[in-house]
């Protein structure tokens, strides 16, 4: 599933999120296995070994990003 996010775009199936931020020419893939999502303050976090980013996000992305990849917000 696509979704577009005020910075760029997210793409969210069952095993990895992209996430494209064109303004900064970034892009950030993440395996589910190596997500987390902090719902108190809506922000992903990956941490993938050496890795590690986050990024805020709406509730209601989160809540998609929960619903696709079944990870449980903490």
């Amino acid at each position: 599933m696509v979704v577009d996010i005020e910075q760029g775009k997210l793409i969210v199936t069952a095993h990895e999120v992209v996430i494209k931020l064109p303004a900064m020419k970034l892009s950030m893939q993440v395996q589910s296995d190596s997500l987390q999502i902090i719902a108190d303050a809506n922000v992903l976090v990956a941490d993938a070994g050496n890795v590690r980013w986050s990024l805020p996000l709406s509730a209601q992305h989160i809540a998609l990003i929960s619903d696709m990849t079944g990870i449980q917000p903490q």
